[in-house]
């Protein structure tokens, strides 16, 4: 199962924040309320060897996205300490 595009979002302290893979470009695009706010190349280590691994089930799924959002997460830590 190929994702060409996977989006996850959470809320932090009460705003939607959300994380966009694009997988052909290996891109993250992050936004907060709905406006982009920056655009990062996805860490090669994203996926780590389960990306390479085969065919992708539901539980690839679901650990892609889990990897997205612990991203997100990084993200808006590192944003807010900068604000």
């Amino acid at each position: 199962m190929s994702i060409p595009t996977l989006r996850a979002g959470i809320h932090i302290e009460g705003i939607h924040w959300m994380a966009e893979y694009a997988e052909d470009v290996h891109e993250i695009r992050v936004f907060r309320e709905g406006q982009e706010v920056d655009v990062h190349n996805a860490p090669s280590t994203l996926f780590g060897d389960e990306e390479n691994a085969g065919s992708k089930s539901c539980a690839d799924h679901r650990a892609a996205e889990a990897a997205v959002i612990a991203y997100l997460k990084r993200f808006v830590a590192e944003h807010d300490a900068e604000e």
